[in-house]
């Protein structure tokens, strides 16, 4: 069993796992929830989540999916389509929904990286918050590298 923000690696790619808790959904919401199942668990899965689907199918996801489907739905569906589209599920379900460069699986920590991107295939990078960070300030604000000097001075700082 995992804690209520991270997501057990078992699940993804298992259609047992997912047949299974369509079973418990009120026979109404079944197409639903399993719609927004696949989208968040299957790497050959849906692209998008309509709303209509997600909204039913919120009442039987746990937390950690949840916010899941709300940061990715905004991303594939809604008002960051443009920036983000199918490209960001993608690298978010080949990661596993965890950090690429160090590991961390809490979800509401999760970033999505423009540039730089880790997944063949993609233009992104999952990264936790403080990975993200660390990422952007390796360069100044305006783009160019920051001298050795600054990045030694930086890491004085944070230590």
């Amino acid at each position: 069993m995992t804690d209520q923000t991270t997501i057990d690696l078992k699940r993804f790619n298992n259609n047992a796992y997912i047949e299974e808790r369509v079973i418990a959904a009120d026979l109404a919401d079944r197409g639903s929830v399993k719609t927004a199942l696949r989208y968040l668990y299957l790497d050959d899965g849906p692209i998008n989540l309509p709303r209509d689907r997600q909204k039913i199918a919120e009442k039987y996801l746990e937390d950690a999916e949840r916010i899941l489907i709300r940061w990715l739905a905004t991303r594939t569906n809604g008002s960051e389509r443009k920036n983000y589209g199918s490209r960001a599920l993608i690298t978010a379900r080949s990661t596993r929904y965890r950090c690429q460069q160090c590991g961390f699986s809490d979800v509401r920590c999760l970033n999505l990286d423009h540039i730089d991107g880790r997944v063949d295939g993609t233009e992104f990078a999952c990264l936790c918050a403080n990975c993200h960070t660390i990422k952007s300030r390796q360069k100044d604000w305006s783009g160019k590298a920051l001298r050795q000097k600054d990045v030694e001075e930086q890491t004085h700082y944070e230590s």
